[in-house]
């Protein structure tokens, strides 16, 4: 951000979320828009599957080892879809996930396009339970677009995306994610998928942003 002003020191920013900003909060921030999708290849299916799913890269701070740990204390599979390309995320996984495995836990490789649509909308619950301030985290509306409902740890971005008890539920740690799964088939998916349509679509988005730069087209010209 700071670099970015000192190439252009009239430069305005938009967050995606409000998270994105605690680092920073002195830069020139105008906005907030939220990440968006294209929901039409997410659809919402009402089945509800029987196991639950970890979407994302193989890293520690992303928590599949934490996700495992959870499912299994809870009583139900889990399926891992996780990006694992670096050499630093296959040393994790060897050493802290692989040990993990087994019939009721299953790693599947990289899932992506209609196929990844579709493992998300046959889920019983997305497990995110992620440690670091991460700015957004597109795989909880990604899941919350196929009617999924999202089970995060409340770090980053996961409180302006899960509305606890409507959506999902905010968990402090594996002992709460557990209990969670065992309530999670209370939530309705109608209501996931609304949070998707109402706040994460990309026609919001683009009207955000359209809205932004008139505004600041009008600002200038009167300056």
């Amino acid at each position: 951000g700071a670099q970015v002003l000192d190439l252009a020191p009239n430069a305005k920013l938009i967050s995606i979320s409000m998270n994105q900003r605690k680092p920073k909060q002195d830069l020139p921030w105008i906005a907030n828009c939220p990440n968006a999708l294209d929901l039409s290849v997410y659809p919402c299916k009402p089945h509800r599957g029987e196991y639950l799913l970890f979407l994302g890269r193989m890293s520690p701070v992303k928590g599949p080892h934490r996700a495992i740990a959870a499912a299994r204390a809870a009583g139900v599979p889990i399926r891992l879809a996780a990006k694992m390309w670096e050499p630093e995320e296959r040393a994790y996984f060897e050493s802290e996930v692989r040990p993990l495995l087994g019939r009721d836990a299953v790693y599947v490789g990289e899932v992506g396009g209609a196929a990844k649509a579709e493992f998300l909308g046959e889920a019983l619950a997305l497990l995110n339970p992620i440690r670091w301030p991460e700015p957004f985290g597109l795989n909880m509306v990604e899941a919350l677009a196929t009617g999924t409902p999202v089970l995060s740890f409340a770090e980053g971005a996961a409180p302006e995306i899960v509305a606890d008890g409507v959506n999902g539920y905010l968990c402090r740690d594996v002992t709460a994610m557990a209990q969670a799964i065992r309530r999670v088939a209370l939530l309705d998916r109608r209501a996931c998928r609304g949070v998707a349509e109402s706040r994460f679509s990309t026609a919001r988005m683009v009207s955000d942003h359209v809205l932004l730069y008139r505004r600041a087209m009008k600002a200038q010209a009167a300056a």
